[in-house]
This record gives structure tokens, C-alpha cells and sequence, in this order.
């Protein structure tokens, strides 16, 4: 076992296999002969990182598994399937619905990989079903949507009642929801362009991935890379497994890919993510992106992503955005990238339309009165770190 890495995360990785082999489970009984697992913690990251479904199927027929453990897996496993079967549903109605009228579309990430890449989509457990439509039908559908029973949340309902132009300028993507069933609702992310880092360092619109389609698995690469990677730094579990299934078996032009990445600033970040995919399912590589791989500056670069697994919660958002700042520009090597990193870092945070909670009320703060937003946060900020009052 790797320094600095618990018995529990171990586990998970040696659990991400579909059809584990003999040899595997052994390797795991071995495993667990010789190690002493935190069952709770165990149940509590395999949640946190949605490996339920990888975790009960690996381990269900295993000795020595505490009952309680595999019954509580079990079921959050029949749980996750179920809602994982409801929603492919529900997109295929959304698809539907946007497909008859004329909205040119495509879904990403969660639903795009069940349905395409993983072998079998019970594994992948989906949260919001996100859909790009372009700039140009981005009020349009949202309209469409509320005709059909689907509510704005909170904070981008202030948004939407603030005007069309707004939304799209300020925005990149808006929440909606439909009641399901009691308290249960399906949850639709509509995007009109896909941020690398942040709006004012490059975004992805829907004319730029149909203006590639011979490069469709190239793109959705890219598309994964920047929110697993640059967005979410990596730091689920998850987030490599959907990189593997996106690109095990499938025709890949390497020239082309990389190029994009080395574009977006995003080399090295998807360097790390082909890096893990070897280490947790082997996979193989053609010998110059092995050769990138293999760099010093890659496996340290790695290792700081990997600190975050450890958490039983992700990040903090606003760490997060902290965070996502400091790996962006540590996986630089261009100085150009880093200057325009650090400056639309500050611009984004300053010269734009905020939302601020005081109480139970939502307050919008328009553009134009960006900079108040900054001392807004300044002083939330310092308010975190003052001592609680007792």
C-alpha cells in the first residue's frame, strides 16, 4: 500500500473492475486478510465517490464481508440503478421534446457515458442530466421547459426575470427541475457553453463540437477533462473511471487531441487523469502519450490531486474555486497560460453579476455593481474564520 494512502481508498480502486476475475479477488482477499478496514468509512467514500455499484459487485460474494455492510451496499446499489434507469427515461422524453422542436442539441458527462461508454449503465450512478443547446436557443428552450412543468431555481430565476441578454452574458448554464414523485425531482442542467476555468479563458458551444464531427470522441475528451479535471480537480474517484470507459476501445486521434488540450492549457491535467486510468485499469497507451505520461512533473502533479480522495466530503465550493486556480496554474508550463490564468482568475471574480443569501432571502447584485460583490465576499470570508460565538 502506497504511503499516505488509507486501507479504504486502496479498496476502492482494487474494486473498479466490471467482472472481477479469480485472481482478482483473490488479490483482494489477501487484501483484506492482511488489512484493517473501516467498514462506516468505507460505506461513506464509496457514496462520496460513487463506487457503490463497482464496490457491490466486487465484493458480494467475498468472505468475511460484514453483513450489515453488504446489505446497506446492496441497497444503495438497487437505489442508484433504479434512478439511474428513471433517468435515461426522462432524458430520452427531454430528447424528445427538444428534438420536435427543432432545438439542436446534445447531453454530456453523466447520461451521454451510461448510455455509451460503460459497458453496463447500471455502474454509472448520474446526478443532473446536462444538456448543451447553442447560444442562440438557450432562452427559447428554457421557455419550452417551463411550458412544460419545469422550474428555474432560486438563484437563476433572479437571472432569468432580469432579461434574456443578461442571462446569456452572465451566464453560461441555468438549474432547472421537475416534480417526480413526492419530494423527488429530475434535475435538467441546461449549458449554452461549457467553461474551461472560467468564461473569460475559454468556453466550448455547441457550434464548436458540431463544427468537429469527426472528432466527436475527441471531443467529449475535452469536454470531460474540463469539468472533471479543471472544474472539479479530479478530486472523485468517479471522475477517472468515466475518462477510461470514454476512451478503453475506442478509436482515438492522439495528434488532434492533444493538441486541443495543449490549446486549453489542459495537457497536463489530462496527462494525470491517463496516469490514474493506468493505475486503476491498466490501460494501455500508444508509446508518445506513454512518454508523457512518464514524466516527473506528471506523477508529482498527481499525487497533489490525490490528497482529495481522502476526504469523506468533497470540497468546499468555495475552496474549490481556490483550488481549481492553484492546479490550473501548477499544470502550466507555457508562461503565457499562467499570466492569462491569473488575470481572468481576478476579472471573473470582480466584473460580474452576483447572488448573496442573507437570511432566508436571495439578493441579486447586478454586473454593473460587480466590485461590491468583492468586499461582499471579502467580509463573508472573514466572517468564516472569526471564532464561534458560544
Amino acid at each position: 500500500m502506497m504511503p499516505g494512502r488509507t486501507p479504504e481508498i486502496v479498496l476502492l480502486q482494487m474494486a473498479c473492475t466490471i467482472e472481477p476475475s479469480i485472481e482478482k479477488k483473490d488479490q483482494i482477499n489477501t487484501f483484506l486478510a492482511q488489512t484493517k478496514i473501516n467498514w462506516n468509512r468505507l460505506y461513506t467514500l464509496a457514496e462520496r465517490h460513487r463506487l457503490t455499484p463497482f464496490l457491490y459487485n466486487t465484493i458480494q460474494s467475498l468472505p468475511e464481508i460484514p453483513a450489515k455492510f453488504l446489505a446497506a451496499l446492496r441497497a444503495s446499489y438497487q437505489a442508484s440503478t433504479t434512478d439511474g434507469m428513471l433517468k435515461i427515461h426522462h432524458y430520452r422524453l427531454l430528447d424528445k421534446l427538444l428534438t420536435d422542436h427543432a432545438i439542436a442539441h446534445i447531453a454530456y458527462k453523466g447520461i451521454y457515458l451510461a448510455e455509451h461508454c460503460y459497458p453496463n449503465g447500471n455502474f454509472r450512478i448520474s446526478g443532473d442530466l446536462d444538456v448543451l443547446v447553442s447560444v442562440a436557443d438557450a432562452f427559447k428552450t428554457t421557455q419550452l421547459l417551463e411550458k412544460h412543468q419545469y422550474r428555474l431555481n432560486k438563484k437563476h430565476k433572479l437571472y432569468y426575470e432580469d432579461g434574456e441578454q443578461r442571462l446569456l452574458t452572465e451566464l453560461s448554464e441555468i438549474s432547472l427541475f421537475k416534480l417526480f414523485y413526492n419530494d423527488s425531482y429530475f434535475d435538467v442542467d441546461l449549458h449554452w457553453k461549457i467553461l474551461c476555468f472560467n468564461k473569460d479563458f475559454a468556453s466550448f458551444d455547441l457550434n464548436y463540437i458540431l463544427s468537429h464531427k469527426e472528432f466527436q470522441n475527441e471531443i467529449q475528451v475535452v469536454l470531460l477533462v474540463t469539468h472533471h479535471g479543471v472544474t472539479n480537480i479530479w478530486q472523485q474517484l468517479y471522475y477517472i473511471n468515466d475518462l477510461y470507459f470514454l476512451l478503453n476501445n475506442r478509436a482515438i486521434d492522439w495528434a488532434w487531441l492533444m493538441q486541443e488540450m495543449h490549446r486549453y492549457g489542459m495537457e497536463r491535467i489530462f496527462l494525470v487523469g491517463l496516469y490514474w486510468c493506468q493505475k486503476i485499469w491498466n490501460l494501455t497507451l500508444q508509446t508518445s502519450i506513454q512518454q508523457l505520461v512518464d514524466t516527473p512533473g506528471v506523477h508529482k502533479l498527481a499525487d497533489s490531486y490525490e490528497k482529495n480522495w481522502e476526504s469523506n466530503e468533497p470540497v468546499a465550493l468555495s475552496r474549490q474555486v481556490l483550488d481549481q486556480f492553484i492546479f490550473f496554474l501548477k499544470a502550466q508550463t507555457r508562461l503565457k497560460v499562467q499570466a492569462k490564468i491569473c488575470i481572468t482568475f481576478l476579472t471573473s471574480r470582480v466584473f460580474r453579476a452576483s447572488t448573496f443569501k442573507i437570511g432566508k432571502k436571495l439578493i441579486y447584485i447586478p454586473k454593473e455593481l460587480g466590485f461590491l460583490t468583492v468586499f461582499i465576499r471579502a467580509l463573508r470570508s472573514m466572517y468564516k474564520f472569526l471564532p464561534a460565538s458560544h
